[in-house]
């Protein structure tokens, strides 16, 4: 009998709040969305292993030999970190599919990596081996992106909206009546320049301890203001303008030309919006109480060149299937 072909599928994610502040020990508000990313096992009989992707990265051919010894910062290296040696398959084909993440080869900056070490690693789980513990993961995804909090493995693991703080997550929920709108400048941001800045900013001997202050008391205030819709606005809108204090004050660039746009737009129309993630490009939400109130911002943001993307929050989270299941 032939092994099944595995399918094991892993959400994006978007920081809705605590970006930055995270890595100073303060909470984030992590939701996994609705663009996931997919890893496809399929037996083989001769050929080695043969890696094929749409979105990620080249394809490629190796032998079992050459997976065993793959960096790291490859699919290969993760697959040879999630299995022992000894159930590593002789030939096998892997596909992974990201490019519900990217819009026209760009990538929206929704936690694709992690989503696919996520998927990758619950599917050869599946087919030897056991699944990768959340700090092992968290690990895995450093070493194959170059560092990071973990809170878009955590997201990509759990699905739904979580509350991430220094590695440990808890369930959350968002408002009832929250009318969200997300938004793609159409530039990918360059995540670990920015963060390195960041870094060198918090390096100095002085000024920059009473921004970060600010910034992590305002990212507690969003993750204790979820029960009310209106509440937990105001706390975003106090977030997003610590995050764009310390921007200035740190030269970092969060808010590139497009963030600023939709954040002039947001304002007119009286709702809270802010980069997520890392920001200098990738996506933004809004946020608001009044239906009305976000669709404006959406006609508007629209009418100014910005993309308004059709995403949802997801409460799904990893997902793995093979073809014997029905």
């Amino acid at each position: 009998m032939s092994s099944p072909t595995i399918v094991a599928s892993a959400p994006g994610k978007l920081v809705l709040s605590g970006e930055y502040a995270v890595l100073v020990g303060a909470p984030a508000l992590v939701a996994a969305v609705d663009r996931r990313v997919t890893c496809t096992l399929a037996p083989r009989c001769r050929g080695g292993w043969q890696f094929a992707s749409m979105g990620f990265e080249a394809q490629a051919s190796l032998s079992r030999t050459e997976v065993q010894r793959a960096a790291p910062n490859t699919l290969a290296g993760v697959a040879r970190c999630v299995l022992p040696a000894d159930a590593l398959p002789e030939h096998l084909h892997v596909a992974v599919d990201s490019s519900p993440c990217f819009r026209d080869r760009v990538k929206l900056g929704v936690g694709s990596s992690a989503a696919t070490v996520v998927a990758l690693a619950g599917a050869l789980a599946a087919i030897g081996g056991e699944m990768p513990t959340l700090d092992a993961l968290y690990d895995l995804h450093g070493a194959f992106q170059g560092g990071g909090s973990g809170l878009d493995v955590a997201a990509a693991v759990t699905g739904g909206v979580i509350r991430f703080q220094e590695r440990r997550i808890a369930p959350a929920r968002l408002p009832q009546g929250l009318h969200v709108v997300f938004v793609f400048g159409g530039k990918s941001a360059r995540t670990q320049e920015l963060v390195a800045r960041f870094d060198a900013w918090r390096a100095q001997p002085s000024g920059q301890t009473r921004a970060l202050e600010r910034l992590a008391d305002a990212a507690e205030g969003v993750a204790d203001c979820t029960a009310n819709a209106e509440s937990f606005v105001a706390a975003l809108s106090d977030y997003a303008q610590a995050l764009e204090r310390m921007d200035r004050a740190a030269r970092i660039g969060i808010f590139d030309e497009g963030h600023r746009r939709a954040a002039r737009i947001a304002a007119g129309c009286g709702v809270a919006y802010k980069p997520c993630g890392a920001g200098g490009g990738d996506t933004g939400f809004a946020a608001s109480a009044s239906a009305d109130d976000a669709a404006a911002f959406a006609r508007e943001v629209a009418n100014a060149g910005l993309i308004v993307l059709n995403m949802e929050f997801s409460p799904d989270g990893l997902d793995v299937r093979s073809d014997e299941q029905s």
